[in-house]
């Protein structure tokens, strides 16, 4: 088969070390778009006038009081800019072709800092969750479950990984 000049090289030849470099810069682009988006709506929340849940008309009656549903958005608010500025600051990190080659070897460190950019956006999903349950309870306690799940499996994998 002849090959021209301008096609690009088969994926099945990266190194193994390629392809820890370019999945970290994916999944950091991800932990800074999630931890970007969910830190800017949950300050625009927090600056705002919250509706008393306690107020509601329903026959499920609120949990948690309205100071408290801002002390749970403020928590998730916390935990994304946390998030954002460690990713942010492994992606610039990233960006150095010496600090690449260490990064794509095997290193205990790694799979703890996989964790830490993992829990910090859940815990603020988590926040958020617990904010919603004053709300609507049923909805509420159901994206909680789910995170608290999604949180067991992420320790779970980093425990296996680190094992």
């Amino acid at each position: 088969m002849i090959m021209h000049p301008t096609t690009p090289p088969s994926t099945q030849h990266e190194s193994f070390e390629t392809r820890i470099i370019n999945w970290l810069d994916g999944y950091l682009k991800a932990m800074l778009a999630i931890s970007l988006f969910g830190g800017q709506i949950t300050f625009t929340v927090i600056l705002s006038d919250i509706f008393d849940p306690a107020t509601l008309t329903s026959p499920y009656r609120s949990s948690f009081p309205k100071e408290t549903v801002r002390i749970f958005v403020s928590l998730s608010w916390m935990f994304f800019t946390i998030a954002l500025g460690l990713s942010a600051i492994a992606t610039i990190l990233l960006s150095d072709s010496a600090i690449q080659k260490e990064a794509a070897k095997p290193v205990k460190g790694m799979s703890g800092i996989l964790l830490v950019l993992n829990i910090l956006p859940m815990g603020a999903f988590l926040f958020l969750a617990l904010a919603v349950t004053a709300y609507v309870p049923v909805v509420g306690w159901i994206v909680l479950a789910f995170v608290a799940l999604g949180l067991v499996i992420a320790f779970l994998l980093w425990w296996a990984m680190d094992a």
